[in-house]
């Protein structure tokens, strides 16, 4: 076994265990089709990059060594904003790792400390963008200031790197709100729609 570091992002789809319990093995095809396309993209962008898709999480691993650091940021900003727009809500961290690894006679094994506190943040951030770990915000803070806004005492990546006009910034709110009551989240669905809620807020507030 050998420690690596990596860059890491989880992110954790909303109410997708539902959605395939309840949906038809056709809609489920097609909603994984559609996110296995934005994943294939991404792994496009970044050649060493290695991506897991499990249950209801996905998971991004980057060797600390990359010097696409910023590409990586740049590509999970994107893919969470088509998300919000046209897919899948999903919420999601990015943090750095010190991880015990080893490939042997078809066994995989990748964990981490970081891994089971980083996961403990995702379940309590009620929103649906990207948190940024503080040590790594602090670590990278030149390059993520520009990507990042402080939401509730948090670095959270925003939706797009530049100011939106309003007239788009309400057209991106009707489009977050069709895209959550897809999935079965309104403004009164129970656990998730203080996400939905958080996130309009949100629209406006990582627009600075």
């Amino acid at each position: 076994m050998t420690n690596r570091e990596n860059y890491v992002c989880i992110l954790q789809l909303l109410n997708f265990e539902q959605i395939s319990l309840e949906g038809g093995k056709d809609l489920l095809k097609i909603r994984i089709d559609n996110i296995a396309n934005q994943l294939r993209k991404i792994k496009n962008e970044i050649s060493d990059l290695e991506i897991h898709f499990f249950g209801n999480k996905i998971m991004f691993l980057l060797n600390s060594a990359t010097t696409q650091f910023e590409r990586f940021v740049e590509l999970i900003m994107d893919y969470t904003k088509h998300s919000l727009l046209f897919g899948i809500p999903h919420k999601a961290i990015i943090f750095k790792e010190n991880s015990i690894s080893t490939s042997e006679n078809n066994v995989n094994i990748h964990i981490s400390k970081e891994y089971f506190s980083a996961h403990t943040q995702l379940n309590n951030f009620d929103l649906s963008s990207v948190l940024i770990h503080q040590e790594l915000y602090e670590e990278k803070s030149q390059l993520l200031s520009k990507y990042c806004v402080i939401y509730d005492g948090k670095s959270v990546l925003k939706y797009a790197k530049r100011q939106i006009a309003q007239i788009a910034l309400l057209g991106m709110k009707n489009s977050i709100n069709n895209s959550f009551n897809k999935i079965g989240i309104d403004d009164f669905s129970s656990p998730h729609s203080k996400i939905l809620n958080n996130t309009l807020k949100f629209v406006d507030i990582q627009n600075v």
